[in-house]
């Protein structure tokens, strides 16, 4: 969550409705405490932590936008357009490709790899790690990675037989 954006507990619990989530799964989905999402969403616990952070990531990785208020209209949360739909998720991490998994675009299916590097850079790791390292990683900065992969699309980097390379000149947090 950026410094200029400002959530309230009312966004956190509408975002989980629009997703039909419990508040369990959305603390499982955070890695937090069901606890903490109850905390949060009834103003017991500061928006500004970082239980409350990866709250908000876990809701923005399902799609989830957090609109501002505004003079006319007051905050709320809609879904994200534009991103793919992911179809066959990554399990591990190939030898030489990357870490792969199958996603949804335009009526089409798109083999995804996205590259060790990328994994590395986001998991702020220094040296190859089990596969399950990457999946963490992965599951974490799962929304970045998909509107990476959908600018990559759009930009025409997919090849023709459906294959499409990730690298972080597509990723906004490695940018």
């Amino acid at each position: 969550m950026s410094t200029s954006e400002i959530i309230i507990p009312a966004q956190i619990r509408a975002a989980r409705a629009l997703l039909e989530w419990s508040q369990e799964k959305l603390a499982s989905e955070a890695g937090v405490g069901v606890s903490t999402v109850r905390d949060v969403e009834s103003h017991r616990r500061q928006l500004e932590t970082s239980a409350a952070s990866e709250i908000v990531r876990a809701l923005q990785n399902e799609g989830v936008i957090f609109v501002s208020g505004n003079t006319e209209e007051g905050p709320g949360v809609r879904l994200v357009a534009g991103r793919p739909h992911i179809i066959k998720p990554p399990t591990v991490m190939s030898m030489w490709d990357g870490m792969p998994f199958a996603v949804e675009w335009r009526g089409r299916r798109i083999t995804v790899f996205v590259t060790r590097e990328v994994l590395d850079d986001l998991g702020k790791f220094c040296a190859q790690q089990p596969d399950a390292a990457y999946l963490e990683v992965f599951n974490k900065f799962r929304g970045s990675i998909l509107d990476g992969v959908a600018a990559a699309l759009a930009a025409g980097n997919a090849n023709e037989k459906g294959h499409l390379q990730l690298t972080g000149k597509f990723i906004s947090e490695l940018r």
